[in-house]
């Protein structure tokens, strides 16, 4: 086996784009040699570069081995079943991302739109991290609506349909709290509009509630509502990645939890979840300079 990788080999490894690797090279950014006109990278030199010439000391060491951010069900029995040591601690989007700056983790899940610029995480992650050594990548589309429980010849169609009853509540940064909000401005509507309910902090939490008959209705995912054969109307199809940073992505732990991604048991399991699409599961979507 080669001590070197080509352009492309490190361009796959590092998962990003051929042009990427020139870009970095222009800039002498990347250690590489010429040999007789050919660009090559040393493993070794590739692997120091990694570990600490591109990330701030602070960044570098003592971050806790743990998934911040919002709570995806997939990511949690992947996590689980992967045996990748990784821990959770699932507390919404912008908290994630505010602990996430505060090197509280390796990685935080998100799923915030930007609704002027009708994009999916990329806007705020710019604005947010750019100054981290991070990559954004993509977990899964999940489609999201209102659940609720079977009602004999019912009309309901959209959230105004259940104006008075009791609505689930996610905690204010969370992503479904984010963008319900961005629906009641559209439709004229507000939490005033409805009962409260005890907050919900993940997708578990929030289909308890309606199982439980201590709420009505929630604005939650499809998988949820069908594992417990609850009424499901779709509102979005919405995009949940991953902040990761670039020195964790190539530990152990994050390494397993990928590889496991790949296999036949974790294809299994996702083929449970009604309403998720796994095709670009890897995606890098964003990747600081």
């Amino acid at each position: 086996m080669s001590d070197y990788f080509t352009t492309d080999e490190l361009a796959e490894f590092l998962r990003i784009k051929p042009r990427k690797v020139y870009d970095l090279i222009s800039k002498d950014d990347i250690p590489h040699s010429r040999v007789m006109g050919k660009l090559l990278f040393s493993k070794k030199e590739i692997s120091n570069w990694i570990s600490g010439e591109r990330i701030s000391n602070l960044e570098a060491t003592n971050i806790p081995n743990v998934l911040l951010g919002s709570h995806d069900p997939l990511l949690e029995l992947a996590i689980k079943h992967s045996k990748s040591g990784i821990a959770m601690s699932f507390d919404g989007s912008i908290q994630g991302i505010d602990r996430f700056k505060s090197n509280q983790g390796i990685a935080s899940g998100l799923h915030i739109y930007d609704h002027s610029l009708k994009s999916w995480n990329v806007p705020l992650i710019k604005s947010q991290l750019n100054t981290k050594q991070i990559v954004l990548m993509e977990w899964a589309t999940r489609q999201r609506g209102l659940i609720f429980k079977s009602i004999k010849n019912h009309n309901m169609k959209s959230f105004k349909d259940f104006r008075g009853k009791r609505l689930v509540r996610r905690q204010p940064g969370s992503g479904a709290d984010n963008y319900l909000q961005y629906l009641f401005k559209n439709e004229n509507l507000s939490y005033d509009n409805y009962i409260y309910s005890d907050l919900a902090y993940s997708e578990n939490d929030a289909v308890s509630l309606i199982l439980s008959d201590q709420a009505d209705v929630s604005f939650g995912l499809k998988s949820e509502a069908k594992k417990f054969e609850l009424e499901f109307i779709p509102i979005v199809t919405e995009r949940f990645d991953l902040i990761v940073y670039r020195k964790y992505w190539f530990e152990n732990s994050f390494q397993t939890l990928l590889n496991f991604c790949k296999t036949k048991e974790f294809f299994r399991l996702a083929s449970n979840f009604e309403g998720y699409n796994i095709d670009n599961l890897g995606k890098i979507h964003f990747n600081s300079e």
